[in-house]
């Protein structure tokens, strides 16, 4: 057999080398990660730093990666022009300038920036190693000894806001427990508010608005929950609106001019018109509201309709106005407004014909009944007219 050419065996001696000087690198010279750490119980709207604290045994740095509920939000990589670069994560705000290498730095934290954390370390050839580690929000847990139950549970505040701005505040672990601030129209009772219940004095009209309750926990996983209602303020009267019209009775083709007035209210309540159980549709861009020098307020809602045959024939028009307060309960009003026929009958005496010029009717001359026909057509019609009335 034929001797090998010289230095056929090289190559293959210098894989083989290769791979074993790979495989049987010593641990102590690789990556390895020591520590992360990630505050336990940062506030909200403090600014925390997250450390990732990594060994590269004299391998060069290739990237520092980090990741909340696995979405990367910071990236740090030497070789990079910039060398930090930052991921839009919702709830995350980092300060680039403050972050490096071995930490990343968040400001203004809120309640969405709890979850969990990883930091990933890449080192650059030789090696090229990647370690991570990732930290979670501590939970809360019970312990028991000796018969007795420990919660251990994260502090809670309770806030309550009018119209957006805070006026009561009740935080159990501090002394005082519950505080007061101005807000114009809002008078607490210190003595019966609590966490659980809020109680106002001496309502005015500038006491209405939209209340907000807002409680929240100062530690992971910074719970907020929130719910809020309409105060609406009226005064100890009669609630139902005023209707009114222009004239006291109307005949068919008339013009009637319909108002109808809300009682005093903070917000002034919102104003509904119906006729003969139909809903006005128009009457919307007509209303108004009056601010009273008390605060109070009252709507005014205005319109016009023309009086048909068939209110004629019914003899009343029926109208309703129906005010809303917020939503939270409501009042009607109501009334007739009498429609009167046009009459047609003979001549009257003088002194009925003075009444008719008081209260005009239209009317229809009548002939005289010279003409037997005529007659009888005269005194059918008023047979007619008589049952008709």
């Amino acid at each position: 057999m034929a001797e090998p050419p010289p230095g056929w065996h090289r190559p293959i001696f210098a894989i083989v080398f290769v791979w074993l000087g790979a495989c049987t690198t010593s641990p102590a010279q690789a990556l390895r990660m020591v520590e992360v750490n990630v505050p336990s119980r940062p506030t909200r709207g403090s600014t925390v730093k997250l450390e990732c604290l990594y060994d590269l045994e004299n391998d060069p740095l290739y990237s520092v990666k980090w990741y909340k509920d696995q979405q990367e939000f910071f990236r740090f990589s030497p070789r990079d022009r910039p060398a930090k670069r930052v991921f839009k994560v919702k709830g995350l705000t980092v300060n680039l300038a403050e972050s490096s290498e071995s930490s990343v730095v968040l400001n203004n934290v809120q309640h969405s920036a709890s979850g969990r954390y990883t930091c990933e370390v890449s080192a650059d050839a030789p090696s090229f190693a990647v370690v991570s580690r990732r930290r979670r929000s501590p939970r809360y847990r019970t312990t028991a000894g000796d018969g007795a139950t420990s919660r251990r549970c994260p502090g809670w505040s309770f806030k309550w806001y009018k119209d957006g701005t805070e006026f009561y505040r009740f935080v159990p672990r501090s002394r005082p427990s519950g505080n007061v601030f101005t807000v114009e129209g809002v008078t607490v009772d210190m003595l019966q508010s609590n966490y659980s219940s809020l109680y106002l004095t001496n309502l005015t009209a500038l006491s209405a608005g939209t209340y907000r309750c807002e409680a929240s926990s100062d530690a992971p996983p910074f719970l907020t929950v929130q719910d809020e209602k309409m105060l609406t303020v009226s005064e100890l009267r009669e609630m139902r609106p005023h209707i009114n019209t222009d004239r006291d009775t109307y005949q068919a083709g008339d013009t009637v001019r319909l108002n109808c007035t809300s009682s005093r209210a903070r917000p002034a309540p919102k104003l509904a018109l119906f006729i003969d159980d139909r809903l006005v549709d128009d009457t919307e861009e007509q209303a108004t509201v009056e601010t009273h020098r008390d605060g109070f307020q009252a709507a005014n809602l205005e319109t016009r309709l023309v009086v048909a045959n068939h209110h004629a024939r019914a003899g009343a028009i029926r109208v309703k106005c129906h005010a809303s307060f917020a939503g939270l309960y409501e009042a009607m009003g109501q009334t007739s407004i009498p429609v009167v026929a046009q009459r047609t009958g003979v001549h009257s005496p003088p002194q009925q014909r003075q009444h008719q010029h008081q209260r005009p009717l239209h009317t229809v001359p009548v002939p005289t009944p010279q003409d037997e026909c005529l007659a009888k057509a005269v005194a059918i019609l008023t047979k007619l007219w008589a049952t008709y009335q």
